[in-house]
């Protein structure tokens, strides 16, 4: 039907990527952006219940080799062709930024954090990383910008990173009861040890886009607190 259309109705297609060009236009990285940070979160859950029901580590790697390689090639060669960026913007115009029509986009970043995370941790810590990525960042994002008045680090706040903590500090309770199977006792130190180390990896002012730093640098963290603790 789009082919179609495209055929018949050229300019209607290029209107339409026109017209999320000049909406992307309008997202600045200091902006909050609702629909982007839904996306991230809902894609981070996902990503968590297939690693943790569904797919073994080989498979993981396969489909973020493949799949996810084949998406990310395409973010980076989009640029040269016209009509390869036309179609990235009608299909993820709504969940980009500004900065991204120039640039490869934050999926490619969650792609290769994943990878990254497969590749080199263990599971437990793949699977806290992804969800501190999912909720934290989110949290810290939604509650900063709606009540954010206390400057902690550039435009963070201080009520963000308290959002961080608690809902990280949650989720990560649930999943070590739930999931994990850990004891209570266990499962609280985890909780806190994981939220203080979303909170630290959120805050750093990374150079490279957070769908990579947030993961990577927590499961790096990860790492080290349960090298002094070990709870698996």
């Amino acid at each position: 039907m789009k082919q179609a259309l495209a055929i018949l109705f050229p300019s209607l297609m290029q209107e339409k990527a026109s017209s999320a060009a000049w909406a992307v236009k309008g997202r600045q990285r200091s902006q909050f952006h609702w629909e982007r940070k839904f996306y991230h979160c809902l894609m981070g859950v996902v990503c968590f219940g297939l690693y943790a029901f569904a797919v073994t580590r080989e498979q993981a790697l396969w489909l973020l080799a493949t799949v996810g390689g084949s998406f990310v090639f395409c973010d980076v060669v989009r640029f040269r062709f016209p009509k390869l960026n036309s179609l990235t913007l009608r299909v993820f115009g709504r969940v980009m930024r500004r900065e991204e029509l120039r640039s490869v986009s934050g999926n490619s970043f969650f792609i290769l954090g994943l990878l990254t995370l497969v590749l080199f941790f263990p599971k437990p810590i793949v699977l806290l990383g992804t969800l501190f990525l999912a909720f934290g960042d989110p949290s810290a994002a939604i509650f900063g910008s709606l009540y954010g008045k206390h400057k902690l680090v550039g435009k963070k706040s201080v009520e963000g990173a308290l959002a961080n903590f608690f809902v990280v500090g949650l989720v990560t309770l649930v999943t070590a009861l739930a999931y994990f199977r850990l004891p209570v006792d266990s499962a609280i130190l985890l909780a806190v040890g994981g939220a203080c180390i979303s909170v630290v990896v959120e805050l750093i002012p990374f150079p490279i886009d957070d769908n990579f730093t947030i993961p990577v640098g927590s499961a790096v963290l990860l790492t080290f607190f349960l090298g002094l603790f070990p709870l698996f």
